[in-house]
């Protein structure tokens, strides 16, 4: 008899039907491992994750690629606690991320409605449903798992 599935691996699966149907082969290759991620991969997946508010595939791209990344992460944090003269750039490579993702949708339709989703921003969640990840200096971090 098969297993019945746990609440987060059903939201999971839902998650990644929905995000596999209209990203690119690469992303969903890269997501499943079968493809090196780049930090700038990783930090572009969890954008879309988040805007599109894919809470449980966010997370799985989170514990199954976060750790290689730990130091790229550490030093952005700096450079945007620091105000660093990058982060305008920064901020316009994250546009082009959004712009390129809806131009690549499987139609016009979803083109559109993901254009509206992002122009719309990103929406804050309850406290509760943020995985919280240590930040440089801090040895400790908490996961609301």
């Amino acid at each position: 008899m098969k297993k019945k599935l746990s609440t987060f691996e059903r939201q999971l699966m839902l998650d990644e039907i929905l995000f596999y149907s209209i990203c690119s082969d690469q992303d969903r290759q890269k997501i499943l491992d079968q493809q090196p991620m780049t930090f700038q991969d990783f930090r572009r997946l969890s954008l879309l994750t988040d805007y599109l508010e894919l809470e449980y595939l966010h997370r799985f791209i989170w514990d199954l690629h976060g750790y290689k990344f730990m130091d790229e992460m550490d030093r952005l944090y700096s450079q945007c606690k620091e105000g660093n003269e990058d982060l305008p750039e920064m901020l316009m490579e994250t546009g082009r991320w959004l712009d390129d993702f809806w131009k690549q949708a499987p139609n016009i339709t979803v083109s559109f409605l993901l254009r509206q989703i992002f122009a719309d921003g990103l929406k804050s969640r309850r406290k509760n449903n943020i995985t919280l990840y240590p930040g440089p200096d801090k040895g400790k971090g908490k996961s609301s798992s």
